[in-house]
């Protein structure tokens, strides 16, 4: 497995934050290159735990079990921003839960300006190989397929055939997380949502485009 390259981490906090999110940031990034003691890091680690908000039941990870279409069917609701690695390994090199969930109320914050609130979005799975997604007020079909720890969607069009996106799936209890990587994530908005590759895409594409293995998606519940 690739290790991560930590100057690049630096970099896509630097590209991808506010000034504000920067300074509260410094001290993580510290322990990250090796500036810190390990004291301070389980402090800062504890603390994200506590004030962080929704703590995912994925654990910021991607899902490695195989899901099947009679766990995905149903009516799901949008309820957090969702940062996983792909393995424990890298999420514990990239400074834990700390920055992920740092990264999932930045992620958030750019979601919400394009209509992704909790509550606000709502994704239905007929259980064999159609889809439906409200977003607010819009509403648009498609076509899944899974197959093992992957989901593939393509939208319905009568213009033109659009492209199939890939992207992690993981199911637990009644939450489904579907993560996607940078670039898949902005073909998701472009191609699946119908969404223009606005400065906000892009930014959102830069988060997930700044981190060796780590993606971006969602995590809903069912309805």
């Amino acid at each position: 497995m690739k290790r991560m390259n930590l100057k690049l981490i630096l970099v896509g906090l630097c590209m991808a934050f506010s000034v504000n999110a920067q300074a509260q940031l410094g001290n993580l990034l510290k322990n990250v290159l090796g500036g810190g003691n390990s004291s301070e890091q389980q402090t800062e680690t504890s603390t994200a735990e506590k004030v962080g908000g929704l703590v995912s039941i994925f654990q910021n990870l991607i899902g490695k079990d195989k899901v099947d279409n009679a766990s995905l069917k149903g009516e799901w609701v949008y309820e957090s921003p969702a940062v996983v690695f792909e393995s424990s390994n890298l999420l514990n090199k990239a400074g834990g839960t700390f920055l992920a969930n740092k990264l999932e109320n930045t992620l958030q914050n750019y979601l919400s300006k394009i209509g992704f609130e909790q509550g606000q979005v709502e994704l239905s799975f007929d259980g064999d190989s159609t889809f439906q997604m409200k977003i607010g007020s819009k509403t648009f079909e498609g076509y899944y397929e899974v197959n093992e720890n992957e989901i593939s969607m393509r939208r319905k069009s009568l213009l033109i055939q659009s492209r199939p996106v890939t992207a992690n799936v993981a199911v637990k209890s009644d939450n489904v997380q579907i993560t996607f990587k940078a670039d898949k994530l902005l073909e998701f908005f472009t191609n699946i949502a119908s969404m223009s590759s606005s400065g906000t895409l892009s930014l959102v594409s830069k988060l997930a485009g700044g981190y060796d293995g780590m993606q971006l998606g969602f995590q809903f519940k069912k309805k």
